[in-house]
């Protein structure tokens, strides 16, 4: 290769910085219940270790199925909503049962999914009639899958989110800002009222949209209520600019008084570009906006999301849901398989992140990354066990040393590496007294998972 680089990492496992957090590898999907008797997505999703799992245009991925929005589960919205026989739960107890099934807790949005219908022809994101009885019919969803009621659950979900995106337009709320925060606020105290140890809020911000936001806490502080945890979206391509953000919500959040009210950054994706995807799409602006090392589906969109989980660490986000969305069976630009539906590069990226999720708790210092190279040593509880992930997340480096410190004994060293060309490909790790080299194949971003005894029994 051309104008070598070395990249020099000294991970230090004698400095502890804490727990690794699960929640920050979420999702915005769960596997496909529509056609399951043709693709079953079960097996190969159970090994993404998602920690949880939105629940938002879940509805979309499942034509022909009447699950999780509110207008499906509670279809006549005048009808009792105390009366166990007006609710329809039962294909969204199947879902959630194959999605825990699979290891994978769910993350509730209560409310309804986007309408990329054309013009004002909107049918289901109108401002109730009554927000009142949609909180009622709320809290019966919350009663049947939390607490047993109308042959329900004791599922212990962690999360209920109010709404998605009321800042986006029509699609998604058909009524005015004032609006949307009156009912939001008149929604929010009544499951608070009756459920006081459930974790609720929202409202799925479609970006940090900050002057929204703080007129919602405003009006939050008016009526003496507080949301657990506030959302909002983020589509873009450079981790440390996506990063920032929370720091800034954090500050928002802090000043306005809501200090214990916690950060989800609850839909993210790798994007370029608009262009191709939800915008000015012909053949030619999709196939740029997909394909190649810069689309949604390549390489770059892998090294990002590993950098992002890595990063958000030393952040004040507390949760993170990847829009991974789409039926297997069809491309979707943001889905997790490519036309021949096989796994994709950001399937195999999230697969390496969920092994980090799934077989680690410990995470430890690191030395000589960048705002391009990212690094999470790792161990496991017994301290048998030790990793680290690596991502080169714009191409910069096509050799990278490790130094280990403090695993003198260390052995066993294996490393896959995910990069344009390569999925879950393993590769030569050299290595010279406690220092490890690894290379690339390819010059284009990459992603390692490197794995090793500790030594240390």
């Amino acid at each position: 290769m051309l104008n070598h680089k070395t990249a020099r990492l000294r991970a230090d496992f004698s400095n502890c910085l804490g727990s690794i957090n699960k929640m920050l590898h979420c999702s915005n999907y769960m596997p496909n219940i529509s056609n399951q008797n043709i693709l079953d997505f079960n097996a190969d999703y159970e090994k993404l270790h998602f920690t949880a799992a939105r629940t938002h245009d879940i509805a979309l991925a499942n034509p022909g199925q009447r699950i999780v929005d509110t207008h499906f589960i509670f279809g006549c919205f005048d009808a009792d909503a105390d009366a166990p026989r007006n609710y329809y739960f039962a294909a969204t107890d199947y879902l959630f049962q194959n999605t825990l099934s699979c290891g994978t807790q769910i993350y509730y949005r209560l409310g309804t999914s986007i309408e990329h219908t054309v013009d004002a022809h909107h049918f289901n994101t109108s401002k109730p009639a009554d927000y009142i009885q949609y909180a009622k019919i709320l809290a019966g969803i919350i009663r049947h899958y939390n607490y047993g009621w109308a042959d329900g659950f004791h599922l212990n979900i962690p999360v209920w989110e109010i709404w998605n995106e009321p800042d986006i337009g029509k699609k998604c709320w058909d009524g005015t800002q004032d609006e949307f925060i009156d009912f939001f606020c008149t929604v929010l105290g009544y499951l608070k009222k009756e459920f006081p140890d459930e974790k609720i809020g929202g409202p799925a911000l479609c970006y940090a949209n900050k002057e929204y936001l703080k007129t919602l806490l405003d009006e939050c502080k008016k009526r003496e209520i507080a949301p657990d945890f506030i959302s909002w979206h983020a589509y873009w391509y450079e981790p440390a600019a996506l990063i920032k953000i929370g720091f800034e919500m954090r500050e928002l959040l802090d000043s306005c008084g809501f200090k214990s009210t916690k950060l989800h950054l609850n839909e993210w994706h790798y994007l370029k570009s608009w262009d191709g995807v939800l915008k000015n799409v012909t053949p030619e602006t999709y196939q740029q906006a997909m394909f190649g090392e810069n689309g949604m589906h390549g390489c770059n969109s892998a090294a990002y999301n590993a950098a992002l989980f890595i990063g958000w660490h030393d952040s004040p986000l507390d949760c993170a849901c990847y829009y991974g969305a789409g039926n297997p069976r069809n491309f979707s630009s943001f889905g997790l398989h490519d036309q021949m539906l096989k796994p994709n590069k950001n399937y195999y990226s999230m697969k390496m992140i969920g092994e980090i999720v799934h077989n680690y708790n410990e995470r430890f210092a690191v030395t000589g990354v960048d705002e391009y190279l990212w690094a999470m040593p790792v161990m496991n509880k017994e301290k048998t066990q030790g990793s680290m992930l690596i991502a080169d997340c714009c191409g910069n480096y096509d050799e990278i040393e490790i130094e280990l410190k403090a695993l003198p004994s260390a052995n066993n060293f294996k490393c896959t590496l995910l990069d344009q060309e390569n999925n879950d490909l393993e590769i030569p790790v050299k290595t010279v007294n406690n220092e490890l080299k690894i290379r690339k194949k390819v010059q284009c971003s990459s992603v390692f998972l490197l794995t090793f005894n500790t030594g240390s029994i």
